[in-house]
C-alpha cells in the first residue's frame, strides 16, 4: 500500500468533511439535537451530514474498503483497509459554539488495525495535523518537534471522565494528579487533545473510555511526533488500545503517569469505577 496516498486521501476526506462541518456551524440555530446514550452524549443532523460527505470521498477513491464511522456504524468492505472516522469529535463543544471540536480520518490495516495513516482538523483554529506511519507528524504541512517534555512538574495533562461507570474515579484521578503535574485541562475532544499533545499544546493526555474513532487518527498522531501510547497495561506501538482506555505522552513522562493513575483505575477499585 502506498502510504502517502492513503494519507493525502485521509486529509481530502477530513477536508470534506470540515467544510460540511463548518456549514453547518453557521446555521448551529437550525440542527435538530438528540440524545444518543444520555444528555452529554449528543448527535446532530452536523454530525450525520459530515460522516456522510467524509464517506463520499472515501467510496469515489477507495469503494472496496472498510469503513467505521461513529453515526454510521461499519460499511463492509473486502479491501486491505479500514477506515476509522470521527466526524464531529466533540459535538457538544461544537454546538455550544467551543472551539474544541475536530473532524478525525484514520487508516487503518484490516490485518491488526495497525494504523497507516491520519488527519485531525480543527476547524475553528485552522489547524490540520497529519502523520503516516514511519514519517513526522506535520502541523499544517511543518513537521513538529519531538516530544521531549520531561519533568511532570511541568506537565499540562489533557484529561476526560470516560464512559458513565468511569466517572466517579474523576475525583481520585484528579487528586492523583494535580499536585504533581502543572495543571489539567478538560477540552472535550480526544481527536483535539491527541492532536494538541503531538503539536506540543499539551504536554499528555490521559483519555479512559475512549471508541476507535475518538482516538485512532489522533493517536498516530503522537507517536509519530515520538510520543509513547497505550493504556494502564502498558504502551501499544502502532495502534489504539482495546480497552479505550488511553494514555499518551512524551516517553520520559508516560510510566510517571501510568504509575500514578493505575491504583485509581486498578481492580481492586472496581466499585469505584465501574470496571
Amino acid at each position: 500500500m502506498d502510504l502517502d496516498e492513503l494519507l493525502s486521501l485521509a486529509r481530502a476526506a477530513a477536508r470534506a468533511g470540515a467544510r460540511t462541518a463548518a456549514s453547518w456551524r453557521d446555521r448551529a440555530h437550525r440542527l435538530l439535537v438528540e440524545e444518543k446514550a444520555g444528555p452529554d452524549d449528543l448527535v446532530s443532523q452536523a454530525d450525520r451530514d459530515t460522516e456522510r460527505a467524509v464517506r463520499a470521498v472515501l467510496a469515489e477513491h477507495r469503494p472496496h474498503d472498510t469503513v467505521l464511522g461513529e453515526e454510521e456504524g461499519t460499511t463492509g468492505g473486502r479491501g486491505r483497509v479500514r477506515w476509522v472516522v470521527d466526524p464531529i469529535d466533540g459535538t457538544t463543544n461544537y454546538l455550544y459554539g467551543r472551539p474544541d471540536w475536530a473532524v478525525s480520518v484514520a487508516a487503518a490495516g484490516t490485518d491488526g488495525d495497525r494504523l497507516l495513516a491520519g488527519v485531525v482538523i480543527e476547524p475553528s483554529l485552522g489547524r490540520l495535523t497529519e502523520a503516516r506511519a514511519g514519517d513526522r507528524t506535520r502541523a499544517n504541512g511543518t513537521p513538529v518537534p519531538e516530544l521531549l517534555q520531561h519533568d511532570l512538574a511541568r506537565a499540562l495533562v489533557e484529561v476526560n471522565l470516560g464512559r458513565p461507570g468511569q466517572r466517579p474515579a474523576a475525583g481520585p484521578m484528579v487528586s492523583a494528579l494535580l499536585p504533581q503535574v502543572r495543571d489539567l485541562r478538560r477540552g472535550g475532544s480526544a481527536a483535539a487533545a491527541l492532536a494538541q499533545v503531538a503539536t506540543g499544546r499539551a504536554d499528555a493526555v490521559w483519555a479512559p473510555g475512549l471508541r476507535p474513532w475518538d482516538c485512532a487518527a489522533g493517536i498516530l498522531l503522537v507517536q509519530q511526533a515520538g510520543g509513547t501510547v497505550g493504556d494502564l497495561t502498558g504502551p501499544l506501538p502502532g495502534t489504539w488500545p482495546a480497552s479505550g482506555d488511553v494514555l499518551a505522552a512524551p516517553p520520559a513522562l508516560w510510566k510517571s503517569l501510568q504509575k500514578l493513575l493505575t491504583p485509581v483505575y486498578s481492580p481492586g477499585e472496581a466499585a469505584l469505577t465501574g470496571r
